[in-house]
């Protein structure tokens, strides 16, 4: 019998719950509001599949090993060397890369819980050990706590900003203090999956992939703003060395020919990413004008969904089954550590309005 790693042996398979189509059968629904996994409902980038649809023609070639057109166009938008520049099968897949590319046995990485779940899988994947501190006040991260926590096995440090699950944001001024703070032989990871929409909430939030900092390296996404989560590709910005690091230990063809022409189109599809945050923008404020009708506790965001603290898990359960029997999908955070807390993905119009009502319905019969 082969035998299993024992950091393998302890994580937990993903185990998805019925499949979206079942569900709306079972139960009936003739409307739905999918607004559990912080996509974009909107539709794919139309620029982003027009490129797609011509590359499929060359599908019988290996895609470009190196990603010139998308690394230059990443690099030009970005005012950054090619060499700085590193894409992948969406950010996640970059950030599992790191793990072969900078840890060796014993180092560590640190973070605070509640935070994206995927984070702690990768790392005990990679049989990295994960030393969290908790969120500060206000569901953020605490980088006072994290700076305390620092030691000599301290490899890397993990920022979400805005935060995943919770859409708390680190300011411009906290993250330069924080980061001027840190010695340089450890790399800090900033995740701005979310970056246009932040950036659009806020004139304080920052852009870390314009700082010169050598241990500091950037995760940016398609997959919300720009509409293609399902083709898989996201980037890194940082100092060429880093880079030179990730592309090194990726999959030779990663990211596909497919991908790589979807990240290209959807970069000239202006006209659809202002529509896409000019929505996020507006509809935001309809959820936090319901909550407060409502007397739900929900904390500010700065990305594209909006958490809300229910103060316990039966609570949690109640709304997410009362919500699904509406046909809004929200998602419970049991699985990020904060089990008493719901996140609501902001969508169209339609499926906002959706949600708000199904709200008033539940919390006036609650």
């Amino acid at each position: 019998m082969i035998q299993i790693p024992e950091n393998i042996s302890e994580l937990k398979s993903y185990k998805p719950g019925k499949p979206l189509e079942q569900i709306i059968k079972e139960l009936q629904l003739k409307e739905v509001a999918v607004l559990w996994n912080n996509e974009n409902n909107f539709g794919p980038s139309p620029k982003a599949m027009n490129h797609v649809t011509t590359s499929l023609s060359n599908s019988h070639y290996y895609p470009d090993p190196v990603c010139t057109e998308l690394r230059n166009l990443l690099a030009t938008k970005w005012k950054r060397k090619f060499e700085e520049v590193a894409v992948g099968n969406g950010s996640e897949s970059i950030f599992n890369n790191l793990f072969n590319a900078f840890f060796e046995n014993g180092d560590e990485l640190l973070t605070c819980s509640g935070t994206f779940v995927a984070v702690y899988i990768w790392a005990k994947a990679n049989n990295v050990k994960v030393q969290t501190v908790p969120l500060a006040e206000g569901f953020g991260f605490d980088l006072d706590a994290l700076y305390d926590a620092i030691n000599d096995k301290t490899k890397a440090i993990y920022l979400s900003n805005p935060n995943n699950p919770t859409g708390s944001m680190i300011s411009e001024k906290d993250l330069v203090e924080f980061i001027q703070k840190v010695p340089n032989d450890i790399l800090i990871i900033v995740d701005e999956a979310y970056y246009e929409f932040a950036h659009d909430l806020s004139s304080d939030f920052p852009n870390s992939a314009s700082y010169d900092y050598e241990n500091v390296l950037t995760l940016r996404t398609f997959s919300k703003a720009y509409g293609i989560a399902a083709i898989r590709i996201g980037y890194a910005i940082g100092h060429e060395k880093l880079i030179e690091a990730i592309m090194k230990v990726k999959l030779t063809f990663e990211p596909s020919n497919l991908a790589q022409a979807a990240g290209i189109g959807a970069l000239s599809d202006t006209e659809y990413l202002k529509n896409t945050i000019e929505n996020n923008s507006i509809e935001i404020k309809k959820y936090y004008q319901t909550f407060e009708e409502l007397y739900l506790n929900y904390t500010p965001s700065f990305g594209n969904f909006v958490m809300l603290d229910l103060k316990n898990e039966e609570t949690v359960h109640f709304y997410f089954e009362e919500l699904m029997k509406l046909g809004v999908f929200v998602r419970p955070l049991k699985a990020f550590g904060l089990p008493h807390c719901l996140r609501i993905t902001v969508g169209i119009p339609r499926e906002n309005e959706m949600c708000i009502n199904a709200l008033k319905e539940i919390t006036n019969k609650k």
